[in-house]
């Protein structure tokens, strides 16, 4: 390690205080996890925060001990701890520090906790190991395991996924990775993906007919499973007994004022018997706002950062005034409802709206320099540059969220928007078409989105066939869709008087 970055490392040294309880370790993990389950998540967020901020200035391997420490806090955190942690050691290894003794170190003692019984322990040396060697197959293989069986299915799946690619890259890629993604694909009814996985299966052992016959099998079940998505018209045709309507309705967000003012008393009595808890200390300023007391949310999280300088305390502030123009807005619908033609309603919405998109632009920015391997805060940002015309800044965004499994099919979407607004309608179409093929949802308003994005491509290359095709699609399964029915015609009539102009 340089000079300089002991130095930077040994200056953040005191931000982790020596009074922090230690996190739980072996059986005594499942058996205070319900106890200490806020305070676990709140010493986590700090970790991954302080790593995130150590990997941007590069101090890599003290980034990937705070990482460590946070997952051991909270193993199942994919986002903010195990990507991290990946993007931190790719960067790591990009600069030219790639294997060293602490692999073997940690190599070694995964193995070890393994046989005494522990697979907690067991999977935190790996990922050490892993941090140290992030392109290692087989660690990425024996992580995935491990996570299974501790049921940490998306834990399992990210370095299944992660493993698949990386054995993608060498000469003998390893069949059993794809098998076991589709497995556990197939057991969250994920068939399309599913599906993917075993194709990759089959190109590792053509010979294997298993493989083949149970891709096709899949596929079949995969149209039958979309085929009743496609039929429930509303929520409630899928709540058959009034005890599940019952449960359900308790697992909805609170309506009512007496609801959310019984809440809000029992938030305060939390927080005033642990004052320095930052998660009731949040979740009772979150309970505030809803209740309409704004500004007394915001001052209460306001002193709390100005005291400890936590990020989070920021984040929730502008969640606030985020959502506060998403009310402002809301009311503004409302009135437009009852009366459409007033055109200074129609003004205030489009200047609120325009303040609204340059103050979540800011907020977006700044979460990115916090948080440089959240996807999800990527795409975020993205969609803002698309909304106040940063057209170039958005396009770069949105193709790094593309990378995140669960935002991928929106910032296709609005790739190729972006696309569109550039006038590039091919580039446009090949985002429109790529993200179709691969969502696994007809009828939704984005499946129906996507459609009518790419028939607008088409329409704008002059390539009327094509335009027609989609729009037709759109209009048998939604007539009122936006004005494709009015394209449409309009398309047909067109092409019609081709023909007959030809003829004569």
């Amino acid at each position: 390690m340089s000079d300089p970055e002991k130095k930077d490392e040994a200056s953040e040294q005191p931000d982790r205080k020596p009074a922090e309880p230690k996190p739980p370790e072996g059986e005594a993990a499942a058996a205070t996890a319900e106890e200490l389950s806020l305070e676990a998540l709140a010493m986590a967020d700090g970790c991954f925060e302080r790593a995130a901020q150590a990997t941007v200035r590069n101090n890599f391997d003290y980034a990937i001990h705070l990482f460590l420490d946070g997952l051991r806090y909270n193993l199942r955190d994919v986002e903010k701890g195990h990507k991290g942690l990946r993007d931190c050691a790719m960067r790591k290894r990009n600069t030219g520090k790639g294997f060293s003794l602490m692999s073997l170190i940690g190599q070694f003692r995964g193995g070890w906790s393994q046989m005494l019984g522990r697979p907690r322990e067991a999977i935190l040396g790996l990922l050490g190991a892993l941090a140290q060697d992030p392109q290692n197959v087989m660690l990425l293989t024996q992580i995935m395991q491990m996570a299974r069986r501790l049921q940490y299915a998306d834990v399992a799946i990210y370095y299944g996924e992660v493993a698949a690619e990386e054995t993608l890259r060498t000469k003998k890629p390893q069949k059993q990775i794809f098998t076991t993604l589709a497995d556990m694909y197939e057991a969250q009814k994920d068939y399309r993906k599913a599906i993917d996985a075993l194709n990759n299966a089959i190109k590792c052992d053509p010979s294997d007919r298993e493989l083949d016959r149970r891709a096709r099998n899949m596929a079949a079940e995969a149209s039958i499973d979309e085929g009743k998505l496609e039929s429930i018209s509303d929520f409630h045709e899928m709540i058959k007994d009034q005890a599940t309507a019952a449960k359900a309705a308790q697992t909805q967000v609170i309506r009512t004022r007496e609801q959310l003012e019984a809440q809000f008393l029992e938030l305060k009595a939390a927080f005033e018997a642990d004052p320095k808890n930052p998660v009731k200390l949040l979740a009772l300023a979150e309970c505030k706002a809803r209740l309409g007391q704004v500004e007394e949310a915001v001052a209460m999280l306001q002193e709390a950062y100005d005291r400890s300088k936590e990020y989070r305390f920021k984040m929730k502030i502008d969640d606030i005034r985020m959502a506060e123009f998403r009310r402002h807005l809301r009311e503004l619908d409302e009135q437009l409802e009852t009366d459409p033609e007033r055109a200074d309603i129609k003004a205030k919405r489009a200047e609120v709206s325009a303040h609204q998109d340059a103050f979540e632009l800011g907020i977006y920015a700044e979460r990115q320099r916090q948080y440089p391997t959240d996807m999800s805060i990527r795409f975020e940002l993205g969609v803002r540059q698309y909304r106040t015309g940063d057209l170039d800044a958005a396009i770069i965004s949105l193709q790094a969220a593309t990378r995140d499994p669960k935002r991928r099919i929106p910032a296709l979407n609005n790739l190729g928007k972006c696309f569109v607004s550039k006038q590039l309608y091919q580039e446009a179409q090949s985002q429109f078409e790529t993200a179709i093929q691969q969502y696994e949802l007809t009828g939704d308003p984005l499946a129906k989105e996507l459609r009518y994005n790419l028939a607008m491509s088409f329409e704008a290359q002059n390539k009327m066939p094509q335009a027609i095709e989609w729009y037709s699609a759109i209009v048998q399964q939604d007539y009122q869709y936006r004005d494709a029915a009015k394209r449409l015609e309009g398309l047909r009539r067109k092409a019609q008087a081709g023909n007959g102009a030809a003829k004569s």
